[in-house]
């Protein structure tokens, strides 16, 4: 096959797939609980934005030259969901939500980068232990009994709490706790909704493909190349997640 003829292929490809892709996108933000990422794409030469949204139905992937806010209007329309789990990139914050999780993975990131940084600060040491200490929390969900689980995420809750009112050290330490203290109702939402994990890693896994892709090519040589490339990661990543690979 000739380098057009193969390029011709995946075009008609993309065509075929766009319908089935936009189904998805409509059962995917009809969903209770949506996850989201994004990440820098090449098209044209030019630096566009790889998003992706999962749901319980679906994953949706779109590529487009935006990253801001609108992007995620546009996906939405006027529909609302009732957890949104995302990093604390100010576009994600303003989706269509009644409540946020924010990635957990990303905070303990962060601070280990400050307890590398400055061993002595205790407070970034019990914070991170505070977020482990959650996670395993919800990983015994179903074994636990109902009362003993809420009493443990009430002391979580308090002990959360406890340690925003903490001192610092460090600016680092300082700016961590700030972002906390803007974002609290949104570090512990995985503890009362069952569905709703506690990371957005499933999300960061999505977009791999598209990274590694975009390394190895430097992005796509057209618009049509990269809406084909969007639809049919749509449609494959959907099938794999409803187990029909």
């Amino acid at each position: 096959l000739s380098e057009g003829a193969v390029a011709a292929i995946l075009e008609r490809a993309g065509e075929k797939a766009q319908p089935v892709a936009e189904h998805i996108k409509g059962q995917v933000i009809t969903g209770q609980v949506v996850k989201s990422d994004e990440t820098s794409a090449r098209v044209k030469a030019g630096n566009w934005w790889h998003w992706v949204f999962i749901g319980a139905a679906g994953v949706y992937h779109t590529i487009v030259p935006t990253r801001g806010a609108a992007e995620i209007k546009t996906v939405m329309g006027s529909l609302w969901v009732e957890v949104w789990v995302c990093d604390c990139f100010s576009a994600q914050l303003t989706a269509p939500a009644k409540v946020f999780q924010l990635c957990l993975a990303h905070q303990l990131r962060d601070l280990q980068r400050v307890i590398d940084a400055y061993p002595q600060e205790h407070w970034a040491i019990a914070m991170q232990a505070l977020f482990r200490d959650a996670i395993h929390l919800r990983n015994r969900f179903e074994e636990m009994k109902r009362v003993g689980f809420k009493r443990r995420v009430t002391q979580i809750e308090n002990q959360l709490d406890r340690l925003l009112e903490e001192p610092v050290l460090s600016n680092a330490a300082r700016k961590l706790r700030n972002r906390y203290w803007k974002h609290r109702h949104k570090l512990l939402t995985f503890l009362y909704y069952p569905e709703v994990p506690p990371t957005n890693n499933v999300s960061e896994q999505a977009l791999r493909g598209s990274v590694v892709h975009r390394k190895v090519t430097n992005g796509f040589r057209s618009e049509w190349g990269a809406k084909a490339y969007a639809a049919l990661q749509t449609v494959i990543a959907t099938a794999k997640h409803k187990g029909e690979e």
